[in-house]
């Protein structure tokens, strides 16, 4: 999975989190393919507010404008201490130190959580990214952006997997149009995005 290349931040945390069986699992990661911008890219009004606003942790990796995998590293590990330390049983941790690819998994226990405690876990998740890795993580995909023809690519397969969910999705939809068909549920187009995502690597 990579690490979304988004248009706002609301686009950014689709699809970031889901739950099968036992486990809930999260999987968040660094783009899956493009060239590193300079350093001195500018950045879209979104990311500005988003870096503007950051945790003073965010703000001392970013103080030079970019974001190397080591310090996507520094940012991941923080995350994920963070959500131990606050009671988020996080398990099975890896991190690629060749794509910057990261994921974990959160065991749920024997019993099923209910709703509640799953909100409670989804909210330990937010509070920890946004202390620690979400600015830094959203200038590193910035950075890493597909061309425009692999973005294309990653359009065509996310159109196809939501058509094979049963959505009548136009040919040469954009990111704003699939997102706007699937309406409430936004998960469907998140783990369609995903699996186009992964296709490319």
């Amino acid at each position: 999975m990579g690490w979304p290349v988004a248009r706002s931040l609301e686009d950014l945390l689709i699809g970031l989190r889901g739950r099968t069986g036992l486990l809930v699992l999260v999987l968040v990661a660094a783009v899956c393919s493009g060239t590193p911008a300079a350093t001195n890219t500018e950045f879209p009004p979104w990311l500005e507010t988003l870096v503007a606003s950051t945790t003073d942790f965010q703000k001392e990796i970013l103080s030079d404008g970019e974001v190397t995998i080591d310090e996507l590293e520094k940012a991941v590990l923080a995350t994920v201490q963070c959500m131990g330390e606050s009671g988020v049983p996080v398990t099975d941790f890896e991190f690629d130190s060749e794509s910057g690819e990261w994921g974990m998994s959160v065991a749920a226990g024997e019993v099923p959580r209910t709703e509640a405690e799953l909100e409670a876990l989804d909210a330990i998740e937010s509070r920890c990214m946004n202390e620690y890795s979400i600015a830094v993580g959203s200038v590193f995909g910035f950075q890493n952006q597909p061309t425009p023809e692999e973005l294309s690519a990653e359009l065509a397969r996310t159109a196809q997997c939501m058509r094979e969910k049963g959505f009548e999705v136009p040919e040469g939809a954009t990111r704003e149009v699939m997102q706007d068909l699937v309406g409430a549920d936004r998960r469907i187009y998140g783990e369609c995005r995903q699996s186009a995502q992964e296709q490319a690597n």
